[in-house]
């Protein structure tokens, strides 16, 4: 009796499981843009910011993130009658701690622009790096054409020590686009572009 009922549950958790795994797989490709960006803007939104930003890596990791540990279920549904044991339990919990990593780099992955400069954390660094208006040298304008129309595309920030940020040239960078020029003006900062010479895609 007791064995029917250890059998029954183990079948209902299996269940549960396949249904858990199945929502994973379906709402990795919209769940990250809600998660990533609430998130942050609880966390590192301030009103003193011109704009704040998400790249899209942060959104195709935590993605990724959700996929792998989908792709784990899967693997410990497909196996576990043949690998059953503690062993093999201990080894898909591994495998799950090592999303935890990915999530984190993804959720700290942003930039924003206030008056003092550009800060930046990627997705590969753990704190955040700040580009301040008095040490960038030079500002890049990087256009491109796109099916013949050529427009804004990036702004690359080269700093005095040869150090680089560069920025998609999006709505919310065009909105603040007049800040940014007096910061420019205001620091003296050399300008340069390529509309004669632009990226053609």
């Amino acid at each position: 009796m007791i064995y029917i009922r250890k059998k029954e549950s183990a079948e209902e958790n299996s269940v549960k499981l396949v249904a858990y795994t199945i929502i994973l797989y379906i709402s990795s490709f919209f769940v990250p843009f809600v998660i990533v960006a609430s998130f942050q803007s609880v966390v590192y939104y301030s009103r003193s910011q011109w704009f704040f930003a998400t790249p899209f890596s942060a959104y195709i990791t935590f993605m990724a993130g959700m996929f792998y540990i989908a792709i784990v279920f899967t693997f410990f549904l497909i196996f576990r009658q043949k690998w059953e044991g503690g062993k093999f339990k201990s080894i898909i919990s591994l495998l799950l701690l090592i999303s935890i990593p990915v999530f984190y780099l993804s959720l700290t992955n942003y930039y924003y622009v206030d008056d003092k400069g550009v800060h930046y954390n990627s997705l590969i660094s753990i704190s955040e790096e700040e580009y301040k208006w008095e040490n960038v040298n030079t500002v890049h304008i990087i256009y491109r054409n796109h099916q013949g129309i050529v427009s804004n595309f990036q702004y690359k920030f080269q700093m005095m020590d040869g150090e680089t940020i560069t920025l998609p040239y999006d709505d919310k960078f065009s909105e603040n686009i007049r800040r940014i020029e007096e910061k420019i003006q205001q620091y003296h900062i050399v300008v340069k572009d390529n509309f004669k010479n632009p990226i053609v895609d």
